[in-house]
């Protein structure tokens, strides 16, 4: 696995950057586990680096606590649900590097459609990924698209409120 991928001069970029392109985002993760994991599976589906930890404690039979993020990835390197079955997004953000310090950024992407919000200004970008996989066509300031704006900005908002540690468990009414 790697926690992202380079540029290399696609959409004018060269190496990372507070930049959520699939070819920065989207990077392989490989499982092998001899006799026990079904050999040869390509699973294409929405993955998150959180959902490595909670796949290694079940497979080591150690109960995942409710305190982790991420969900195990175990049932599909099994052969047991569909990939397609694992998430509906992924969620990312880029926040105050030193290579650019004032990029704050967050990204919602889905099977097809993402948003990349920029915190603290008034820029984005929205792609229809059904009609653009390459993401040449940036949809932000097209008036056309104020419904699906607001709905992709609210389930990123939403996606970043959800990745907030939720311990400890509440133990009374307030």
């Amino acid at each position: 696995m790697s926690d992202h991928g380079e540029m290399l001069g696609d959409h004018g970029f060269y190496l990372k950057g507070p930049h959520f392109y699939d070819e920065a985002v989207r990077v392989p993760l490989i499982f092998s586990w001899k006799d026990r994991m079904q050999a040869d599976l390509r699973a294409d589906g929405m993955t998150e680096l959180i959902d490595i930890a909670p796949t290694l404690l079940e497979a080591a039979g150690i109960n995942i606590p409710e305190y982790v993020q991420g969900r195990s990835l175990l049932p599909i390197l099994l052969g047991q649900r569909s990939a397609d079955q694992h998430r509906d997004y992924v969620f990312s953000e880029y926040y105050n590097a030193w290579t650019h310090k004032h990029a704050y950024g967050s990204m919602l992407r889905t099977l097809e459609e993402k948003i990349v919000v920029y915190h603290g200004t008034d820029q984005g970008e929205i792609y229809d990924l059904k009609n653009d996989p390459d993401e040449f066509e940036n949809l932000w300031n097209d008036s056309s698209q104020t419904r699906r704006k607001t709905r992709l900005m609210k389930a990123c908002f939403d996606a970043s409120v959800f990745t907030m540690d939720p311990s400890p468990p509440r133990l009374g009414l307030f």
